[in-house]
């Protein structure tokens, strides 16, 4: 499949990279529309290499709709319109059992730590979808 990916170096260019299935408890969406935020442009610049895992596909800012469901996942079907929430943290962390998920200290970033929405499907958490009207 397509996808934006930040190459390092201030490159971003399209190409192509894998597209898996959602495995257990995951989702697939096809977004419709991306925007690009602050983030992703300090990640085009160069600004961020230390921190991103390069190559990446970036976009954290999505909606779209849901294009397969992985095993167990209930509550979502293909069709349905949703929106990501690109922040997942760890859950086991101290600030995570403290109930302040928000500054966990092993947080994963989507479009940062793992493949973003710049893409033509993303792979994402069920727990991470917003249903959208």
């Amino acid at each position: 499949m397509r996808a934006a990916q930040y190459r390092g170096g201030g490159v971003v260019a399209a190409g192509d990279v894998e597209r898996r299935p959602p495995g257990p408890g995951e989702v697939e969406v096809a977004p419709a529309f991306t925007g690009i935020c602050g983030t992703d442009l300090h990640i085009a610049a160069g600004h961020m290499d230390a921190r991103v895992s390069i190559p990446a596909v970036i976009g954290h800012e999505t909606a779209g709709r849901v294009s397969a469901v992985g095993q167990g996942v209930t509550g979502w079907s293909v069709g349905d319109a949703v929106t990501v929430m690109p922040l997942r943290p760890d859950g086991t962390c101290a600030a995570c059992r403290a109930g302040h998920g928000h500054v966990c200290e092993a947080m994963d970033f989507i479009g940062i730590d793992s493949p973003g929405a710049l893409a033509q499907r993303w792979v994402v958490p069920e727990h991470t979808l917003i249903a959208l009207p």
